[in-house]
């Protein structure tokens, strides 16, 4: 029987509940790293695909002067691109920074920190299309990060799964959860914490909400205070909605992959203190996620202006198979 009980659901540490389930005929990894502030990221990797983080021996194939961009092969008919330019047949170790999306390659570099001398030694013995380092191992990234966190737990209710993060991390912290008459899903409350991330609206603690509304080019999101508000601390009652906003975007651009260009309509203010006050908090949350975001401008509109690094696609392609694997 598992150590964790119904006292579970109060918790200072994260909690990492891992799964696996079928995605267009192919076996899908997830994990949900879960705060008491709910799901605050969910990696999912497909097996054997292209993650972030994975290290290659590559071969450059050509160099296009137009955009100082070289695009290196790894094998199996996969590009990536490489800023810069490159000898075209020469041979690099580069380590993948961003996924393909739509139609953009997947990114690379070849001067990341990450690349150990132990791994530029191996690679320098390796063909062109060698994957010297998987980051797509969530199952076993995810237990080392639990084990190494002071009250962490990583939990999974397939044994195959613990059996594999038991044996690559030896930790107290890695659980196999067999409570058959409460299960995960109802232990943490998945279904309310998964809607809250894949759905169009965000409630805040004033009773305000965020409406979040992804494209192809862009994220919006506007801030609603919900219900009128009258009195004379309506001022006030304004930027105590927008710094709970703020506080909440930030964690929702992390959970669901939100990245490229965010464009946020917060509450209008007429006081300029609380509009210091708000953009200071802003930033601040903005600066605390990884990747983070940066406030690039305000608008004459009053439209706070985000950029963020895109490392991933959105979480919202994702919703079929997390519903799928994590509810049914």
């Amino acid at each position: 029987m598992s150590a964790v009980n119904s006292f579970d659901r109060n918790f200072d540490a994260p909690r990492f509940l891992a799964y696996r389930g079928q995605d267009g005929g192919k076996t899908k990894y997830c994990v949900l790293k879960i705060t008491d502030r709910g799901i605050t990221e969910i990696r999912t990797a497909v097996e054997g695909e292209l993650c972030c983080g994975d290290i290659f021996r590559g071969r450059v194939e050509k160099y296009n002067a137009n955009i100082d961009a070289s695009f290196v092969d790894i094998g199996s008919g996969e590009f990536l691109f490489l800023k810069g330019r490159y000898k075209p047949g020469e041979e690099l170790t580069v380590e993948v920074t961003a996924l393909a999306f739509g139609s953009k390659l997947a990114r690379c570099r070849a001067d990341s920190a990450n690349i150990s001398d132990e791994i530029r030694e191996r690679s320098a013995h390796c063909v062109k299309g060698v994957r010297l380092f998987s980051a797509g191992d969530i199952i076993t990234r995810s237990a080392a990060e639990a084990a190494v966190t002071e009250g962490a737990k990583w939990l999974s209710e397939d044994r195959e799964l613990y059996e594999l993060a038991k044996t690559a991390v030896p930790s107290e912290n890695i659980q196999l959860y067999e409570d058959k008459d409460l299960p995960l899903k109802a232990m943490y409350g998945l279904t309310t914490k998964l809607g809250k991330v894949l759905g169009s609206r965000v409630p805040l603690p004033s009773g305000g909400e965020l409406v979040i509304s992804e494209t192809e080019a862009m994220c919006v999101v506007d801030v609603n205070t919900a219900k009128l508000i009258k009195g004379k601390d309506k001022e006030e009652t304004f930027l105590k909605v927008n710094l709970e906003a703020a506080s909440e975007l930030a964690l929702q651009l992390q959970a669901r992959s939100i990245a490229g260009i965010i464009m946020v309509d917060f509450i209008n203010m007429k006081n300029k203190d609380s509009e210091t006050i708000l953009i200071s908090e802003l930033k601040k949350e903005l600066k605390a996620i990884y990747p983070p975001a940066r406030l690039e401008d305000i608008t004459k509109l009053g439209i706070a202006e985000i950029s963020r690094q895109r490392v991933r696609g959105s979480i919202r392609t994702e919703a079929a198979f997390l519903n799928n694997t994590i509810l049914a």
